[in-house]
């Protein structure tokens, strides 16, 4: 089993002033995960970051925000892609983009053209601070963690929030959970999917 962490545009100092002691407890309790993408954006979090690396035994994905270089970050990548092999055939390609190059922002049909396009299985992508996950009808499954820190944004939802996805290689099954912070009650909500990957296209089985 392999366990991703998806997560994102924090906007400190900025737009937030820290990531909620919630939030930390959270992805503590969840263990470490193999890979972690985070969706830029960032801007100036050190203590975030290294954190992220310690729960973090592979590596850490990061992507260029449109909002970074106020941090005066312009050396990250505006795209990253993990292959993962899948013992019932092919690789599952995820991707990974800040989606400041969609306009409209959050346009589904062009977050579809650019995945199909870069052929990711899985496209991972910030930018509106709005938590989604879409199974598009190509087959391929959009991850938007939303905001680790419920910062402001156009179509933002100000909910703190994250995506774990456990990945079963052996049987082709993607767990994935969405958890979202309530700022009143400090108690998270977790909404679950559960997807196949099978002949190059993801299918939702619950």
């Amino acid at each position: 089993m392999i366990k991703l962490l998806m997560i994102g545009d924090s906007h400190i100092p900025r737009r937030a002033s820290e990531v909620s002691p919630q939030i930390y407890e959270k992805l503590s309790e969840s263990g470490n995960y193999e890979y972690t993408f985070f969706t830029g954006d960032l801007i100036q979090a050190p203590k975030f970051i290294r954190f992220l690396k310690e729960k973090t035994d592979r590596e850490v994905f990061r992507v260029l925000g449109n909002m970074d270089y106020y941090n005066g970050i312009t050396d990250l990548p505006l795209y990253h892609e993990l292959k993962l092999p899948m013992s019932r055939g092919g690789n599952l390609r995820i991707g990974l983009t800040h989606g400041a190059q969609i306009n409209p922002r959050g346009d589904i049909k062009q977050i579809e053209a650019l995945a199909r396009n870069k052929r990711f299985n899985v496209i991972i992508i910030g930018h509106t601070h709005k938590e989604e996950i879409s199974l598009m009808s190509s087959g391929i499954l959009m991850l938007n963690p939303g905001s680790v820190t419920g910062a402001w944004s156009f179509l933002a939802t100000g909910i703190p929030s994250f995506i774990i996805m456990e990945i079963d290689q052996e049987k082709n099954i993607m767990n994935t959970f969405l958890m979202r912070l309530n700022k009143r009650t400090k108690a998270f909500e977790e909404i679950s999917y559960q997807f196949q990957f099978m002949k190059n296209k993801i299918q939702r089985i619950r």
